[in-house]
């Protein structure tokens, strides 16, 4: 037991100037002020020997001290105990506890002494800052008339002669005694401040030293201050023997904007809240801001821009695009007006300002005949109709294209199809469009003179769109019409809009294929020609196909392989009993799992919820919080759409497979999900992960709890980062060799099979799981939650017999 020295106000101190008693606390270091002085300490470290609740020990202020042969930690008490050894600079401090009392011997390893601090310099300060007490220090340098004569015998400090000095010398022992005194009270207070680099300052009498502050007891103000951040202060209650634990956090001061809008008076908005009018400087708190400044009659200004904060000054320029435009009109006719919808009759001629867009024209005067037109005014732009003329016959104008087809437009009215003649009433300008799908917009203004015939040919330039044709049997030749594009493998342009394709091989049955390019992405077109002499009514199952919902399937040929885990593999589960099963129905899965959107179809009033202030309920998201029985159904349901029988029935109170299994939507079973997630190719070994068989997962592999969702659970996947705190949007990461999302993270799935943890008679061929079971169904794959990485493994697998916020699910049905 640790012997209590509560009441130890002193010990000895051995050194190489002899044996002293020091008072404490007593500190160690290198400054001046310091109790001993100790050589070779050059960093700033300080060590501070006191007792805390009735234990003698040292707390190291800065580092490079070393206890027993272990660094002592900053700012932390330590227990002396008899025996121990303090290297600190070039000196090494030793402890002993004898029956005289404690005894602290300090060793040096060079050649200077241990000396006294030296404090004269400034004892008049340290004794003014004391319980408000004043010393005068009498002045140490006589006047000349005092000075004794030279040769004359020197009085005696007590003498009458040299009173001044006598008084001086007892006011500077007082003053040390104030300071030794006023020292033996001071008590540690540990201050933790951030930003670290903040200024530190205590009231009172004391001083810092790093991040601790030695002050008087009583009641004390701590301040941190920093250039840019505003000042934090705390009023604190220092009491003798108890050691404090400070925390200070600065506050960025808010940046300013110096927004520049070249004079157009503006409103500025910060996260769309009204902060002040441009031009001029507003206050923003620092970080990621969305700034929008929005002007009367001009386009509003967005941007997202990162605020540095700390009183920190950014000049923003900005140039507002005007919303408006100005249309002059004017006529030949006495009296004309100009009606525009929504306004009132004006007389011509007349300027006029109006909202960018399509307008409506007409200019009527009594006894003459009415001009109608549509105008398209364009943002900052001035347009001139006229001088108008009525009565004035029109101007037709004769359009072609090459292509031909295109649509015609003016004033953004649809007028025919290429080649036509359209009349354009006189005395304006008119803005002709010719567009076909898969060409760029042709765009051209045309003045009409009143009876005037005129001719606008134009060459349509093609939107180019790459198309890659490959399948079986390669060699295949591929037409567009008649036109002969070469042989498979084939990679070649078509204009971005629908086309067929027709491939042709000896010996096979011909084939056309349905290519649509209008969204100007890159297609590849997969095919399969059939030999001749098959029925023509008999066709493969397709690669692809998409569901009246939307969701796309891919078929999934088949094959063997060892479902489970092996008793060696890291992180198995026991239920992961390895068994040998064959796939040899061919069947579809869905390349994504079922979302929110295409599940409200089924069941309009579904939600799947919020996880804290974030959303699970977008239409994008995979639906979750369905139960399996809610998943069957919603298969049924899909069946119907698209014209299959229902794969399930009800069998006493229960949904079950209709046996023989149809062509129906219904959910994987579990050996097709593990053996989509596993397969690594024909011929190849079954993978333990979707990606192979190494870890840690590659990046883009799947949405897992990783560094971006720290805030929202109290774990994550060490070493993982992606973009979605919670679900993703399915298909946002890469897909596996068939062409399946998300078989790692985002959700678990519910499948088919009743949940038992071992089933003994498992295997064989096309398996759909127990024959029986209870309400538990088995759920596959990682989710946005997942933060094991055994948990990763296509093997895993879980009962549960409820829907959450982890589980959604996908469909498949057999191929034939």
């Amino acid at each position: 037991m640790s012997a209590d020295f509560s009441g130890l106000r002193e010990l000895r101190l051995r050194e190489p100037m002899g044996e002293r008693t020091v008072s404490l606390p007593c500190r160690f270091g290198s400054r001046s002020g310091d109790d001993v002085i100790v050589p070779g300490q050059h960093g700033g470290t300080t060590l501070l020997l006191h007792v805390l609740d009735g234990q003698l020990g040292i707390t190291a202020v800065g580092s490079g001290a070393v206890l027993n042969g272990e660094a002592l930690p900053e700012a932390e008490f330590v227990e002396l105990r008899p025996g121990d050894v303090v290297a600190f600079g070039d000196a090494r401090l030793i402890f002993d506890d004898l029956s005289s009392g404690p005894t602290l011997e300090l060793r040096h390893f060079v050649g200077n002494e241990t000396v006294m601090p030296a404090a004269v310099a400034s004892v008049r300060d340290l004794v003014e800052s004391v319980a408000d007490e004043r010393v005068a220090i009498a002045s140490l340098v006589l006047p000349d008339s005092s000075q004794p004569k030279s040769g004359a015998p020197r009085a005696a400090p007590w003498q009458g002669g040299n009173r001044p000095m006598l008084a001086a010398a007892v006011l500077l022992l007082v003053a040390f005694a104030v300071f030794a005194f006023q020292l033996s009270r001071l008590e540690t207070v540990s201050v933790t401040v951030r930003p670290a680099e903040a200024e530190l300052s205590g009231s009172g009498f004391g001083w810092r030293s790093a991040s601790t502050l030695l002050l008087l007891p009583g009641e004390r103000r701590i301040r941190a201050e920093l250039e840019g951040y505003e000042p934090a202060e705390r009023t604190i209650e220092v009491r003798a023997d108890q050691p404090l634990s400070l925390d200070l956090q600065l506050v960025p001061k808010p940046g300013v904007l110096e927004i520049d809008t070249a004079g157009v008076a503006a409103r500025v908005f910060i996260d769309g809240a009204d902060v002040g009018a441009a031009p001029g400087a507003v206050e923003v708190p620092g970080g990621t801001r969305t700034l929008a400044i929005r002007a009367a009659r001009h386009l509003d200004y967005i941007q997202t821009l990162e605020v540095e904060g700390r009183g920190i000054r950014q000049l923003i320029s900005v140039r507002l695009q005007p919303s408006w435009g100005a249309l002059e009109v004017s006529a030949t006719t006495p009296g004309a007006t100009l009606s525009i919808e929504g306004m009132p009759t004006v007389n011509l001629p007349s300027k006029i300002d109006l909202p960018a867009g399509l307008h409506r024209l007409r200019v009527s005067a009594d006894g003459a005949r009415e001009w109608q037109s549509a105008v398209l005014l364009k943002a900052g732009e001035l347009q001139r109709i006229g001088p108008i003329e009525l009565g004035a016959p029109d101007a037709r104008l004769r359009v072609t294209s090459t292509p031909s087809g295109a649509q015609i437009t003016v004033a953004g009215v649809f007028r025919g199809r290429t080649p036509a003649t359209v009349e354009l009433p006189a005395g304006s300008e008119h803005d002709v469009a010719v567009s076909l799908q898969g060409y760029r917009n042709a765009d051209r203004r045309v003045f009409a003179a009143a009876g005037q015939d005129l001719a606008l040919a134009v060459a349509l330039q093609p939107i180019p769109v790459s198309v890659t044709v490959q399948g079986e049997p390669a060699g295949a030749e591929v037409l567009i019409g008649v036109t002969v594009k070469g042989k498979t493998p084939l990679t070649f342009e078509l204009p971005a809009r629908p086309h067929t394709l027709e491939l042709r091989k000896d010996g096979m049955q011909p084939e056309r294929i349905e290519v649509d390019l209008s969204s100007a992405l890159a297609r590849t077109v997969d095919y399969k020609l059939l030999p001749l002499g098959r029925a023509r009514d008999w066709e493969p199952p397709p690669v692809a196909l998409r569901a009246q919902s939307g969701t796309l399937l891919r078929l999934i040929p088949g094959g063997s392989f060892t479902m489970g885990s092996e008793r060696r593999e890291q992180g198995r589960r026991s239920n992961e009993f390895p068994r040998k099963l064959t796939l040899q129905r061919p069947f579809y899965l869905g390349t994504r799992e079922v979302t929110n959107g295409e599940f409200r179809r089924f069941k309009a009033a579904h939600a799947s919820g919020f996880v804290g202030k974030r959303t699970l309920d977008l239409d994008a998201q995979p639906v979750s919080k369905v139960s399996w029985n809610d998943a069957v159904e919603y298969c049924n349901w899909l069946s119907v759409q698209d014209g299959l029988p229902p794969a399930y029935q009800k069998k006493d109170g229960r949904w079950a497979l209709i046996d023989p299994v149809n062509t129906g939507y219904r959910l994987p079973t579990e050996a097709e999900w593990e053996f989509v997630s596993r397969h690594a190719g024909a011929n190849a070994r079954t993978q333990r992960y979707e990606w192979g068989d190494a870890l840690p997962p590659p990046a883009g592999v799947g949405n897992l709890a990783g560094a971006e969702a720290k805030d929202e659970m109290p774990r994550v996947l060490d070493g993982w980062q992606d973009d979605y705190q919670v679900v993703a949007p399915p298909g946002k990461f890469r897909a596996n060799g068939f062409g399946i999302f998300d078989m790692t993270g985002n959700v678990s799935e519910w499948v088919h099979d009743a949940y038992v943890s071992f089933e003994a008679n498992a295997g064989g061929t096309d398996p759909l799981g127990p024959a029986a079971g209870g309400a538990r169904r088995v759920i596959k794959g990682s989710n946005w939650r997942t933060v094991s990485f055994a948990d990763l493994r296509a093997a895993w697998r879980e009962g549960a017999d409820e829907g959450s916020e982890i589980i959604g699910f996908r469909v498949a049905r057999y191929a034939e």
